[in-house]
């Protein structure tokens, strides 16, 4: 797996962080896409609460990715001040859709965990493929992940 950070400052916009993440098309893409946002969290000073849920809106992604796309599987993430972008790509134009889920199902449940989890999160359908992502309002050492601060 290969991991390339970059970090950019003295522009007119917050200074930014991005690591992009080549994962294989296998189920182990899961840990191994936690592990880098994780290790990426962590050292940005990030609260734990905060690291878990983000650790869990890509997990959501991935296995989305792995499940329904197709190879090569890309995780981004762009870290700013209050805030976690990130977003996974892979090469199938097919965007997730929502689906009735039994009680008893094990899967399904992606969107929702999104939908309650995430401040805002999209799926794009390019030429090329797709890409799903998320916007997690953070604090670091701080509030409740997910919810906006200056909102209240």
């Amino acid at each position: 797996m290969s991991v390339d950070v970059v970090r950019r400052a003295g522009s007119v916009t917050p200074p930014a962080t991005h690591i992009l993440a080549e994962l294989p098309y296998l189920p182990s893409a899961v840990p191994r896409a936690r592990h880098v946002l994780r290790e990426s969290l962590r050292a940005a000073g990030l609260d734990e609460e905060a690291t878990a849920v983000a650790e869990l809106l890509v997990s959501e992604l991935v296995t989305n990715a792995v499940k329904y796309g197709q190879p090569p599987v890309w995780l981004l993430v762009e870290l700013r001040p209050g805030l976690v972008h990130a977003s996974v790509s892979d090469t199938s134009t097919a965007l997730p859709e929502r689906r009735a889920v039994d009680d008893d199902s094990e899967g399904g449940r992606g969107l929702l965990v999104l939908d309650a989890l995430a401040g805002s999160w999209g799926a794009v359908s390019a030429d090329h493929g797709k890409y799903l992502w998320f916007d997690l309002v953070v604090t670091p050492g701080g509030t409740e992940p997910g919810l906006d601060p200056s909102a209240a």
